[in-house]
């Protein structure tokens, strides 16, 4: 019996590959190291009959009598193992049947079903939100595919709509950002595994946390009745996972309920708070120092002017005035309300005539600080002297007008920023303010000023009553007039220079993408703006890669730090043809 060969031929369909499209892979025959014959089960199948094994002999088309309908083309029916057959094994010498009789059988393996690729984050633990996968820091990404028939061919990737090409090493994504990564896998025959998305965001901030006070608080100063309320956010939103707090020196507690003033005693406390979020980035400690008072104001009662006894009484002219001289043990006093023999209360802000009081004099009174500690009512008869001592100063304040930044408990402000002092006495009155700068010469406070020089700067203050009593503040602030600097990286390498208007500069390809970054040493950066070639400005967020046209590109980019200092950088580049 002659020998005889089957040679399938097949038909390969092609597409043109694009960047950010998946590539174009043909459908086709495989034959193994062992091999072992795969074809895709898509393809059709054309058997031919040969007499040599040359490659080059000639062959001819087998046709089917009986089954003409379904040859040539004919299809596999069955996903992997198939077989062509011929009844009665020949002796390949004597030309003989060889019995027990058996068939004579061609092996060939179809396969229609891509491979399956799954990936592999090594030692980083990710965190899934929205469609999108955080995780703390670097991570090198495995891709792993199987395919069940033919075996793997080759797996493909894409980061950040660049063209996708063979993966043959891990990714490392280190840049805190977000990644657009794709990847799919190709087996022997051209099977083509549906592409993979993942939204990879790279998150290495740590979270920050703020606190507030619901309910009385004066400066730094709160009553029993207030609550510290503590907040946190995460810039890149993958979530708080917890935020810990420490109250004193007391054990740390995870924070689930706002903290209740009036379960603390009066006097000073601490509370150090910090928060981490999802993939574990782990916040600074903070720190809010503060006072409960719990103690509401003292008053004191005296009648000013010309006074007699007469049968046992006091007696007070018309020209006698009435003062409430009030102290407070840490939040000052903020209100005295008074009424005169059982008549409606009002607010006392001076010492007061007499004149229009007949008979009896009955005094009631009651103080609020400034953290809302009501003294309780206390009334004088008229039988009643108490000499008064003014020992108090002014209570003296400072402000701000302008450009501010406040972190923690530093103050941060420009050549800008206008500094208002102003001081209260509720006794003798205020004669004057007073204030130095970096210990410099005294100046007679008027009107608001401005501090010019860049760097630490401490104010005094010192207040005067009209008896010359004083009270003195100081407070530090550090000025900052410098803007933030610029930062500006393409996310490819350049493809030559080109001189233009006398300079050298260098050329992309138009598929490039700019990356702008800004950091301030003080405040810290606000915000960016940009324009390309003269257009109007656009707030830069987070790359520009609109390239339309090719040729030169002139882009101004301005930064602004939280104090509105401006920084301004020219980017000179061209589009290559």
């Amino acid at each position: 019996m002659k020998k005889f060969l089957l040679v399938v031929s097949t038909i390969f369909f092609i597409f043109s590959a694009r960047a950010q499209e998946q590539l174009h892979h043909e459908k086709k025959v495989y034959v193994d190291p062992k091999g072992r014959t795969y074809i895709n089960k898509a393809l059709p199948i054309y058997l031919r009959l040969a007499t040599s094994p040359d490659e080059n002999s000639k062959s001819y088309l087998l046709k089917s009598e009986v089954t003409t309908k379904y040859s040539n083309p004919m299809y596999f029916d069955t996903e992997g193992y198939n077989t062509f057959r011929s009844p009665s094994q020949v002796d390949t010498v004597t030309k003989k049947v060889v019995y027990p009789l058996q068939d004579i059988i061609f092996e060939v393996y179809s396969d229609s079903k891509p491979p399956v690729t799954s990936i592999d984050y090594g030692s980083a633990k990710p965190y899934k939100k929205e469609n999108k996968t955080f995780i703390n820091g670097m991570v090198e990404l495995t891709l792993k595919a199987k395919d069940e028939t033919s075996g793997l061919e080759n797996i493909y990737y894409s980061v950040d709509k660049a063209a996708f090409t063979i993966y043959n090493a891990p990714l490392k994504l280190d840049a805190e950002k977000e990644y657009i990564v794709k990847y799919y896998a190709v087996d022997n025959v051209g099977n083509v595994e549906p592409i993979h998305e993942l939204v990879i965001v790279i998150d290495k901030s740590r979270p920050k946390t703020g606190y507030e006070v619901s309910g009385d608080l004066h400066e730094n100063v709160l009553s029993a009745r207030s609550k510290i309320i503590i907040k946190s956010n995460d810039n890149q939103g993958v979530g708080i996972e917890n935020i810990f707090y420490r109250l004193n020196d007391n054990e740390e507690k995870k924070y689930t309920v706002p903290l209740q003033a009036a379960y603390l005693e009066q006097g000073e406390h601490k509370i150090t708070f910090y928060a981490k979020d999802k993939v574990g980035n782990t916040e600074e400690p903070n720190v809010f120092s503060f006072y409960v008072d719990k103690t509401p104001p003292v008053i004191v009662q005296e009648i000013l002017g010309k006074s007699f006894f007469a049968g046992g009484k006091e007696y007070s002219s018309g020209r006698s005035q009435l003062k409430l001289t009030t102290l407070d043990n840490k939040a000052g006093v903020k209100e005295v309300y008074y009424s005169l023999n059982n008549g409606e209360y009002k607010k006392y802000d001076r010492p007061f005539y007499l004149s229009n009081v007949t008979g009896n004099l009955t005094v009631k009174a009651y103080a609020l600080d400034n953290v809302n500690n009501k003294t309780e009512s206390v009334e004088m008869g008229d039988k009643t002297s108490l000499p008064y001592v003014d020992l108090t100063g002014p209570n003296v304040k400072h402000g701000f007008s302008g450009p501010l930044f406040v972190f923690r408990d530093t103050v941060y402000i420009c050549g800008k920023t206008k500094i208002m002092l102003k001081a209260v006495d509720s006794e003798s009155g205020l004669e004057r303010i007073e204030y130095t700068v970096d210990n410099a010469n005294t100046e007679i406070y008027s009107n608001e000023f401005s501090i010019g020089e860049q760097g630490l700067h401490k104010v005094n203050v010192t207040g005067y009553d009209n008896v010359e009593n004083t009270s003195s503040s100081e407070f530090v602030v550090i000025v900052d007039n410098t803007g933030p600097e610029i930062y500006s990286r393409f996310s490819v390498s350049s493809v030559g220079n080109k001189v233009t208007d006398g300079k050298t500069i260098e050329q992309y390809p138009g598929h490039v993408v700019l990356f702008l970054s800004s950091s301030d040493q003080v405040v810290g950066f606000d915000q960016m703006f940009y324009s390309v070639n003269g257009a109007a400005e656009k707030k830069y967020a987070g790359l520009i890669n609109y390239f339309p046209v090719k040729g030169d590109y002139n882009i101004v980019v301005r930064a602004l730090d939280k104090l509105g200092n401006e920084t301004r950088k020219s980017i000179e580049f061209s589009i290559a043809d």
